[in-house]
């Protein structure tokens, strides 16, 4: 199975592209690695933290982008950005319910890559970074602020029983 995002590399610069933003190609470890590293250093609280608000504008942005970019709705470029994180190795997101009007919704992930790097970790739940790309995508979705929006990592594929990890979040009225 080849990628299936557009790559488009300027042959001049060498930047990498894809949807019309400079991307990045690096291995798996080395993430995780520079991850855990600041994690250790900072302390998780203080880590999740600055991942929230930095995932969280990141994750805006990128939609924003999308959004102009592909003349997509609100809710087709929310579910448009999940795919494509799946599509870049981040592990497979799945929308299992968007309650826009409830102002929730829950996200399954699957193959996480700091789960499958973490292996069996009872009481931990290592996928927090992901709280801030779903807060920012759901808050992009509902035009409001990404301090509105809460969620939270309730099961990780780390943690027990789980084969997978779930997050559910919720925006403040």
């Amino acid at each position: 199975m080849q990628p299936a995002v557009p790559i488009d590399v300027d042959e001049t610069s060498g930047i990498w592209r894809t949807d019309g933003l400079p991307m990045v190609y690096l291995p798996r470890h080395f993430l995780v690695n520079n991850h855990l590293a600041v994690e250790e250093a900072l302390g998780r609280e203080a880590y999740r933290a600055i991942l929230r608000a930095s995932t969280a504008k990141s994750a805006i942005e990128w939609c924003e982008a999308q959004l102009r970019g592909k003349g997509l709705g609100a809710e087709a470029t929310f579910r448009h950005y999940f795919q494509r994180l799946s599509q870049r190795g981040w592990g497979q997101f799945s929308i299992d319910a968007l309650d826009i009007a409830g102002r929730r919704g829950s996200i399954s992930l699957r193959n996480s890559i700091f789960a499958l790097e973490a292996g069996q970790r009872p009481g931990q739940r290592v996928c927090y970074m992901f709280e801030g790309f779903v807060t920012g995508a759901f808050s992009f979705l509902l035009g409001i602020a990404a301090t509105a929006v809460e969620c939270q990592e309730t099961f990780c594929a780390c943690d027990g029983p789980h084969d997978h990890c779930r997050f559910d979040f919720t925006a403040r009225p």
